[in-house]
């Protein structure tokens, strides 16, 4: 999987902001992914669905990360960005950790099995205890672009052996 078909450069954010809740933070970061694209035609039926999708079962995977993430018939393929919070979050996670990586992730209804392996590829990448690390110290989204792009490189070379 190349990261940039998936969550572009351009989707890479260190936010500063502090927020009062989950729902907060996840609008906030859904507008940030929609802005500018074809996606903002349908933004509140896909808002919905993700908030929809995050009530059934929390996506806080543990160890600091969450992959907030649904699947609509509005999105023709995966839209996605990378947010790396300064704060810490509560986010229900399975580990009751705080998270501070949220990698949000839009997916087209159609296309499951890629769901899955860009799913699959990302909780690979942040079960990693250096890439989170990493990534955490990183100052600038560039720098958090590229940590997780050679990640991904690693995740599918092993996953390939």
């Amino acid at each position: 999987m190349n990261l940039s078909e998936v969550i572009p450069r351009e989707q890479v954010y260190v936010v500063e902001d502090q927020f009062a809740d989950k729902t907060a933070a996840l609008k906030h970061l859904f507008d940030l992914c929609v802005a500018g694209t074809p996606l903002e035609e349908h933004r509140q039926g896909i808002w919905h669905t993700l908030l929809e999708r995050e009530q059934s079962m929390s996506t806080g995977i543990g160890l600091g990360v969450a992959i907030p993430h649904c699947s609509s018939e509005h999105v023709s393929d995966v839209h996605g960005l990378i947010a790396v919070l300064k704060h810490e979050l509560d986010f229900d996670s399975v580990d009751e950790s705080p998270v501070r990586i949220v990698v949000l992730l839009l997916m087209p209804k159609k296309r499951f099995e890629r769901h899955i392996k860009v799913l699959a590829t990302i909780a690979r990448v942040f079960n990693d205890e250096d890439t989170r690390a990493r990534v955490l110290a990183a100052s600038d989204p560039d720098a958090v672009f590229e940590i997780v792009t050679a990640g991904v490189a690693e995740a599918g070379s092993s996953s390939q052996g």
